[in-house]
């Protein structure tokens, strides 16, 4: 039930991650790997989004990252590599991947824990109208002293000026 659950929500944040005009190749392409991905097979949907992704496809580098995150069925866990993923599509602008990585930061999983780092992606997913986003920001943000919350809002500002 709950593995059901995970696909149905991975799929969910990579339709709800969809940038077109954003370098997408083909988006025939996508969708072969997300056929496959729904099949199970993993390794085929990495072969499909891989392309697309190093093509600068925001919504295959959030895809690739969410197969790479929890890897399986014919695919290795590559959490280093699902990282750079999320960051690259993070720092387009993706907000999907922005909350990612503020979750990371958050929980320390894969990287330090780092609330200010947290705070400053969540941000940016939060102005983009993610709900979650929000709450995880407001809800850290009441536990960071003042000096980071500053700091925190430096580093969006900066982030924010690179898309």
């Amino acid at each position: 039930m709950f593995r059901s659950f995970h696909r149905l929500l991975t799929v969910a944040m990579i339709l709800a991650a969809s940038t077109f005009g954003s370098g997408r190749s083909s988006f025939a392409d996508f969708a072969d790997g997300l056929e496959a991905y729904d099949a199970g097979d993993l390794q085929t949907a990495y072969e499909e989004w891989l392309p697309l992704a190093e093509a600068g496809d925001l919504q295959a580098q959030v895809a690739l990252a969410g197969i790479l995150e929890t890897g399986g069925s014919g695919l290795a866990r590559d959490l280093p590599a699902a990282l750079a993923w999320y960051r690259r599509a993070a720092e387009r602008g993706d907000p999907v991947a922005q909350m990612n990585l503020g979750n990371r930061y958050a929980r320390g999983a894969g990287l330090g824990r780092d609330p200010v780092q947290a705070l400053a992606w969540f941000t940016l997913a939060a102005e983009q109208g993610r709900l979650w986003a929000a709450g995880q920001r407001d809800a850290l943000s009441e536990t960071m002293t003042p000096g980071q919350r500053a700091a925190a809002e430096d580093l969006a500002a900066q982030l924010r000026r690179t898309y």
